[in-house]
């Protein structure tokens, strides 16, 4: 999805050429009809003035044709016309040329000019119109440049659609590992409350050893008495097992909810390390950036997005510096309550932990040990 299919670029490469080169076959035979058809209409349009011996057949032809050439568009758009207009015997009427002795003895007389153009007429003349567009000619590049610029707005149309649906796979991404953190809050305060029962069951349990031992030493009860609070002793341990399994199945939940969480984890970083080429973030930092409120989270993306544009651009509260003294961050605030720690290795920005005011004192713990 993020790269255009290469058979797409194929497609968009050679198909303006192929249909070009057809455009271009087809117009001119398309062409050579009308001109030869036009030219046919014209060619003699001095008829009366032939006829009647006031000028020559070959000159009202060239004539004619030469004004119709000077007034077409298509040889001003660098279109090219080859025109022939020939006696049936074979003697050339246009273009001017050397011509035999029928032509260079003309008669002067009008008579025998209308005669000799009457002969003309009678013998009848053929019209060939040849239409080229050269490749090079602006009616050609215009053709090509239409075709090249239809199929870029079809591969930016593409790009943009393409670039919409990855949007929306994010944004779906983004909904749904909001929707585990919500799942993970949930499952947390669930194991918090097991912890405290399990908390009171284990002191009860301990509180019922500790009785079950003073009974023992106090075995000096009847028989009778002596059975009677065995049996007690016995369901109240069969409690204790029911306990017991109960926390076996607090265990269980939270190394679920903990494999959960490190998949999450997993797939933050992938996304991070696709969107983010110049931040390097730790694990440490991107399990605190998860336990964040959602707010508190999209505040701190903000300020890795700007430092994976210019670090230098970002506001830096503090420089810290650790007891060793080997390590140099820096520290942004976010949010008004959010910390981010920071160095730069070479050309990249090193993310090493993430954190509120309330964990601030367990964050500098933790940079004097990088």
């Amino acid at each position: 999805m993020r790269t255009i299919p290469f058979r797409i670029l194929i497609f968009c490469i050679l198909l303006p050429p192929v249909l070009y080169l057809l455009t271009v076959s087809g117009l001119e035979s398309r062409l050579q009809k009308k001109y030869e058809r036009e030219i046919t209409n014209i060619y003699l349009s001095d008829m009366t003035d032939i006829l009647n011996g006031l000028v020559s057949v070959k000159d009202s032809i060239r004539e004619s044709i030469s004004g119709y050439v000077d007034q077409c568009f298509f040889l001003k758009i660098g279109g090219q016309l080859d025109i022939d207009v020939t006696t049936k015997q074979g003697n050339i009427l246009y273009p001017a040329t050397y011509q035999n002795s029928l032509f260079e003895n003309l008669a002067t007389d009008p008579p025998k000019l209308a005669g000799k153009n009457f002969e003309i007429l009678n013998e009848g003349i053929d019209i060939q119109v040849g239409v080229n567009i050269p490749h090079y000619s602006l009616l050609a590049v215009s053709l090509m440049l239409f075709y090249v610029l239809i199929f870029l707005g079809g591969l930016y149309g593409y790009y943009r659609t393409v670039s919409a649906k990855l949007r929306e796979d994010e944004n779906r991404k983004a909904t749904e590992l909001n929707r585990l953190h919500e799942i993970e809050r949930k499952r947390q305060e669930e194991i918090d409350s097991l912890s405290e029962e399990r908390a009171l069951l284990q002191a009860e349990y301990e509180e019922l050893k500790s009785s079950f031992h003073k009974e023992i030493s106090q075995a000096e009860k009847t028989e009778e008495d002596l059975f009677e609070e065995i049996a007690s002793l016995e369901n109240k341990l069969k409690e204790i097992d029911q306990l017991k399994g109960k926390i076996s199945e607090l265990e269980k939940t939270q190394t679920h909810v903990s494999r959960q969480k490190d998949k999450s984890l997993e797939k933050l970083g992938k996304r991070f390390k696709v969107l983010y080429k110049n931040i390097d973030i730790s694990d440490r930092a991107l399990s605190s950036l998860m336990d964040l409120p959602e707010d508190m989270s999209l505040k701190a993306e903000e300020v890795i997005h700007q430092l994976n544009n210019d670090a230098a651009q970002v506001s830096v509260k503090r420089k810290v510096f650790s007891k060793k003294g080997n390590t140099t961050c820096f520290e942004v605030t976010f949010a008004y309550n959010g910390r981010l720690y920071f160095r730069r290795q070479g050309n990249q920005v090193e993310i090493l932990t993430i954190g509120t005011k309330n964990t601030q004192a367990r964050d500098l713990v933790f940079l004097d040990t990088v």
